[in-house]
């Protein structure tokens, strides 16, 4: 009896054998492989521009999950709440799956994001007007945009530091019993 990887098959089977094979490559690289975005066509963007939830111009400083997730610097925000100097926008679940409409960044890119703000996050994904930016969209600038928030300014602009207040409470409070005491010596 011949060894079996030398023994010959009949035409057929070999065919079988390749057509298998083939079905199974084809299955591997087109599963491994991001289908393209089913999306509706994009709204226009003066729409968009009144309908978002975060519009914002900012240059991607850092990738994370495939380049779903970006770290961006922001320039100026456009729509929606003030947004720290540098915003994290969610382009894809943070796992190993993809989807059509995932949405990947460059680095270094400056990009005007339609985001939305979801559980406490701003996503967004491909469906989206978000674009690398181009001095045409200049024109699209809202009289109202304004620079991020102040990452130092925590809300409390003009009040007084922590350490004074303590200090002015501790003496108001030694002033009070002095009071109390010389009033009742009296």
């Amino acid at each position: 009896m011949q060894p079996f990887f030398t023994r010959k098959r009949p035409a057929w089977h070999m065919r079988r054998l390749r057509n298998a094979f083939l079905a199974v490559a084809a299955t591997l690289v087109a599963g491994s492989m991001p289908a393209a975005a089913s999306c509706a066509p994009p709204i226009p963007i003066a729409q968009a521009l009144r309908d978002s939830g975060s519009i914002f111009i900012g240059t991607v400083v850092r990738l994370a999950n495939a380049n779903r997730t970006a770290t961006f610097e922001v320039d100026e925000v456009w729509v929606g709440p003030d947004l720290p100097a540098q915003t994290v926008v969610h382009g894809g679940a943070e796992t190993d799956m993809f989807t059509s409409v995932d949405r990947t960044w460059e680095a270094n890119r400056r990009y005007l994001v339609f985001a939305s703000p979801v559980d406490g996050q701003l996503t967004d994904n491909a469906c989206s007007n978000s674009q690398i930016w181009s001095d045409d969209l200049e024109a699209l600038r809202p009289t109202d945009a304004r620079p991020p928030a102040d990452p130092n300014d925590n809300g409390t602009a003009g009040a007084l530091p922590l350490p004074v207040l303590v200090v002015i409470g501790v003496l108001g409070a030694i002033g009070l019993v002095s009071f109390l005491a010389f009033r009742r010596a009296h």
